[in-house]
């Protein structure tokens, strides 16, 4: 199932007030030690960053790095502190080998794929249903195409496709025919126009009465699906941690380990996908009584399973439940 409508990155002190999510399982897995050079490859408000740095101290040296150009900006004075330990990177995890080309052999990396929860309390960004503003989504505003351009542009049969591709949404057809009838006498510019359109294609599905407020079993809202399928085709999510994650395994030295904190299904999926390739030791078929591949593991999977917040994270920080740590060892 995918993640609720908080589909975003808890894992912000700054200006927030609460403790990244899954912070002390992520140190515990990793074990940082001083001296240690890390990547944080989505650094948001900085907050797994600080703890990094604090552990690695006195000399180690950390490289943060997001595609979110105002917050970014917002977070590098408070990291002046640390001076030369650590740089800051405007740009996308999916060119982790550019970026990092000078930047030591990394013993860390760490990646959270949730949502900025600073972007998405900012009405102008455009990605939440709940306040209004213009439908952008972009996670770096600098290129691509919006939401808005998304909606109106493509067709409706594209538009079937990515809302059952990247949000599961059941009723798909119905949402992107109402989409397209919609535009048809008037652009959808902003996240109220969407989540109206939304809202009034899903009354007729459930043939509910107007006036009366409308949410989904476990307390989904009508536009929930709709747009996370949005915000991920918009910045191609998907694609960028494909690439990702091999760039990330390749920079690791030996005794390197990767973190990574997914948010929804699709994304666990690929990383699941991912961890499986590097800690299997034989591909030969399984009814194949003697190996022939030759294939040895590359990795050692620290969490044999996804690791989740307690139910006293959870409840301190409700933001954090639909949270899965994987971490991988280099070998």
């Amino acid at each position: 199932m995918l993640a609720h409508e908080l589909v975003l990155n808890p894992n912000e002190v700054s200006g927030s007030g609460h403790t990244p999510v899954l912070l002390q399982d992520v140190l515990r897995l990793t074990a940082p030690q001083p001296g240690e050079h890390v990547i944080d490859a989505t650094l948001g408000a900085g907050g797994y960053s600080r703890a990094f740095l604090d552990a690695i101290a006195p000399d180690g040296t950390l490289l943060g790095i997001d595609r979110d150009a105002p917050l970014l900006q917002r977070v590098t004075k408070d990291f002046s502190i640390y001076g030369s330990r650590v740089q800051l990177v405007h740009g996308s995890f999916a060119a982790l080998a550019s970026i990092a080309k000078n930047f030591p052999t990394p013993d860390i990396i760490v990646a959270d794929l949730g949502l900025s929860s600073v972007a998405l309390d900012t009405p102008e960004r455009g990605f939440s249903f709940l306040q209004d503003g213009p439908l952008d989504m972009r996670m770096d505003q600098s290129t691509g195409e919006s939401a808005a351009d998304l909606v109106n542009r493509q067709t409706e049969s594209n538009l079937e496709h990515i809302l059952k591709t990247f949000g599961e949404e059941p009723h798909s057809r119905q949402i992107a025919r109402a989409i397209a009838k919609h535009r048809a006498e008037q652009p959808i510019r902003t996240t109220q126009d969407l989540a109206t359109v939304i809202d009034d294609a899903y009354r007729k599905i459930l043939h509910a009465p107007a006036g009366r407020k409308l949410w989904l079993t476990r307390g989904l809202h009508p536009a929930t699906r709709t747009f996370q399928a949005l915000r991920i085709a918009v910045n191609h999510e998907l694609e960028q941690l494909e690439a990702f994650l091999p760039a990330a395994f390749t920079l690791l030295g030996p005794g390197g380990r990767l973190a990574v904190v997914s948010f929804h299904s699709l994304e666990d999926r690929i990383v699941k996908r991912f961890v499986q390739t590097l800690i299997k030791r034989c591909t030969c078929p399984p009814e194949q009584l003697q190996c022939t591949c030759g294939n040895h593991a590359r990795a050692i999977a620290i969490t044999r399973k996804p690791v989740q917040p307690s139910p006293e994270e959870v409840l301190q920080n409700p933001r954090s439940r639909s949270a899965k740590l994987r971490i991988i060892r280099k070998t």
